[in-house]
């Protein structure tokens, strides 16, 4: 299991942990990563924080929280609580439910992306969540820009398959001069060209090798 104060950053770029952690979150399917334990163990922190949030969010479904579905109330704090009790009372909700789920380290990260700071997030209190956020806070801000860079790169390529098919539609539907078909299917040819282009692309920046 985790140990109980994860990293606070990202191992230095260029370093052999960072080289890991980018390689396995590249390439592993988020069902391997789970499996493999590399979302739970101390290093599943590296590579939670290369994961995009959107997987991080997918991650959830193998959480304790979901597939055993503990008490919500047991990870905040109540109205009216003694600090005292609540300290004693979260440190049994952490040991009982986080110190056990396979996805803690994806957990803390998208809480940490979410500015999520008021119960307890993968296995980590509230103070140490704020803590995090102002000691990670070039970190978290890198984050989320690649996650903004990301959806935008996959609308790009949703756009331009949406842009192929009404071109095709419009194509067989063109009963005009022949001139006009040529016209159209020189269209198609580039949208199909550019939809290829960003594909390679994400393929690229993701580690994949080309389809054989």
């Amino acid at each position: 299991m985790m140990a109980a104060h994860p990293p606070a950053s990202r191992p230095n770029p260029g370093s052999a942990e960072a080289s890991i952690a980018q390689f396995v979150a590249s390439t592993d399917p988020l069902d391997s990563l789970v499996a493999s334990g590399f979302l739970d163990r101390q290093d599943g922190h590296y590579v939670a924080q290369e994961l995009r949030t959107p997987q991080l969010r997918q991650a959830m479904k193998y959480s304790v929280c979901l597939t055993a579905e503990p008490d919500i109330g047991h990870f905040y704090q109540e109205d009216g609580e003694p600090d005292t009790d609540w300290r004693r009372r979260r440190a049994q909700t952490v040991r009982d439910h986080c110190s056990v789920c396979p996805v803690r380290a994806a957990c803390a990260e998208l809480a940490l992306r979410e500015g999520d700071t008021v119960g307890i997030r993968g296995g980590l209190t509230p103070e140490k969540l704020k803590r995090r956020l102002v000691m990670e806070r070039d970190r978290l801000d890198q984050a989320l820009a690649e996650d903004q860079h990301a959806a935008q790169q996959q609308q790009a390529r949703i756009a331009a398959a949406r842009e192929v098919q009404r071109l095709a539609g419009q194509y067989l539907g063109t009963s005009g001069k022949r001139e006009k078909r040529l016209e159209n299917m020189e269209n198609i040819r580039e949208a199909a060209r550019r939809r290829d282009e960003l594909v390679a692309a994400h393929r690229r920046s993701a580690g994949w090798t080309v389809a054989a």
